[in-house]
């Protein structure tokens, strides 16, 4: 009996020690196993005894689980665990940057970032006698020379907390400038309802919204220079239909066309603007019709004073600005939009039109201004074409023999302006074309999903602007190489 009372407290003795150190806090365990009694036969002290040990035993496991769910956490990012179930706390790298993420899941951090090496090499002006930077010389509007440059240089952090919450930070230090382009909040809590406030792009122009790193061309179209870059305000958003219905409401403090202004406003005015985009095929089993979309937008403000100026696409180079006018009325905008695509096909194309008030002196009028773009471009390869770019099959490896994914593109564009600009006098003529016309042909080289090499060649037609009294003549035309690498991740 002496024996056998030792070997009982001597597991009661180990149990103990052990649900002490592995942190078993479940005090119903002393109520489940009655003390010994104090007299009993040893068959059934024995049989106490061995349901002790058992728990034990079962202790024993809860601890080893524990230790091996910690050691599983310290194991370094793409190592296996013995679990084969990593936590959700892991750092991560992939086709949406760099990222950490908090164990539940409510937090989340991620590195982005986009660089574009641009070369733009000017052919002169062809069959003029004069050359093309002379010309454009004389009309008080030098071109810049031939160079290479940073277009680009944007590094982004993005994050979420608390799933509902969203946060962009997007500066640039492209041509050797440091400016904020994206700053903003988004309150997420339904798919057909969500809240950015902070600076964003306006709701305006299917190329404008798109991510430059996705653009079919190294630039944006004419449409861009009556569509603003940035402004600072708040914007309601959503989605119905499994997205194939959406819009965009914003509410700003008004831009120019074209224009990337201060995040402060001259007035009290305020621009509204509308947005509906829809893929009515989207969600069918219609195939080839699935990525067709259009679109509607506009936008109003009751006063703006904001002075804008416009640029060829490729050369980026004045070819229109105003004399000493002041825009002080009403503005608006009108911006239908279209794309398609179909295996690796992609057409797209949209119109732009803004109308201001203005005057000079005592006299004034309003002022219209439009602008259009058609373009399609081919996969080569046989990758999809997309809104948000191609991804190609097989990345380019040497080794491998694989070539990563091509394409070709064209697109022609134009802008106008208003007569009267010039017949009253808000413009001149001999300095300021009156219409832009450009020809753009392109081809694009998808090393990777994150690498890419473009090049275009395109001709900028003008009328008028020519740096002379003789308005019947043109402008020089404007021929240009423009290549880029760039890297987005």
């Amino acid at each position: 009996m002496y024996g056998i009372r030792k070997k009982s407290w001597a597991v009661i003795v180990s149990g103990f020690v052990s649900v002490t150190l592995g942190g078993f806090h479940n005090l119903a365990w002393s109520e489940d196993i009655a003390p010994p009694a104090a007299t009993g036969t040893p068959s059934a002290l024995e049989q106490r005894l061995d349901a002790l040990d058992q728990q034990v035993k079962t202790l024993q496991t809860q601890v080893q689980s524990q230790e091996q769910a910690h050691n599983d956490r310290l194991v370094s990012p793409g190592q296996p665990t013995a679990s084969q179930n990593p936590p959700a706390g892991e750092a991560t790298a992939g086709r949406s940057g760099f990222a950490l993420q908090s164990d539940d899941g409510n937090f989340l951090l991620r590195f982005q970032g986009l660089i574009q090496a641009d070369g733009r090499f000017y052919t002169g002006s062809g069959d003029k006698t004069q050359s093309y930077s002379a010309a454009v010389d004389a009309s008080g509007q030098a071109p810049t020379v031939s160079q290479f440059l940073l277009r680009r240089v944007r590094p982004i952090l993005s994050g979420t907390i608390y799933h509902n919450f969203d946060f962009f930070l997007q500066p640039d230090f492209g041509g050797n400038t440091a400016a904020i382009y994206d700053a903003y909040l988004d309150v997420k809590p339904a798919t057909y309802a969500n809240l950015r406030v902070g600076k964003f792009k306006e709701p305006l122009g299917l190329e404008r919204l798109q991510t430059d790193s996705y653009l079919t061309f190294a630039e944006r179209g004419l449409t861009a220079d009556l569509i603003p870059q940035r402004d600072t305000g708040l914007e309601l958003y959503g989605g119905f239909f499994g997205n194939a219905v959406t819009y965009q409401a914003a509410f700003t403090n008004g831009e120019a066309d074209g224009g990337f202004q201060p995040d402060s406003d001259t007035n009290n005015a305020k621009e509204g603007v509308l947005r509906i985009f829809t893929q009515p095929f989207k969600n069918t089993a219609v195939t080839p019709l699935q990525k067709l979309g259009f679109g509607l937008a506009g936008s109003y403000t009751g006063d703006n004073n904001n002075l804008p100026t416009f640029k060829t696409a490729a050369g980026q180079e004045q070819f229109f600005s105003y004399n000493a006018v002041s825009f002080n009325g009403e503005q608006s905008r009108l911006n239908p939009e279209a794309n398609f695509y179909l295996g690796p096909l992609g057409v797209y194309g949209e119109y732009t039109q803004t109308s201001q008030v203005a005057q000079t002196g005592r006299l004034q009028t309003r002022l219209t201004n439009d602008a259009w773009q058609a373009a399609a471009s081919w996969v080569l390869t046989g990758e999809d074409a997309s809104y948000t770019g191609v991804t190609p099959k097989k990345n380019f490896d040497l080794q491998a023999h694989t070539w990563g994914a091509w394409e070709v593109a064209a697109r022609v564009q134009q802008l106008q302006i208003d007569p009267d600009t010039f017949a009253l006098g808000f413009a001149n003529q001999t300095t300021s074309a009156s219409r832009a016309t450009a020809y753009t042909l392109g081809v694009n080289w998808y090393l990777n999903k994150f690498v890419k090499f473009v090049a275009d060649y395109e001709e900028t037609w003008f009328k008028d602007g020519n740096g002379t009294a003789r308005a019947i003549s043109n402008r020089p035309i404007e021929r240009i190489i423009d290549t880029r690498w760039q890297i987005a991740f």
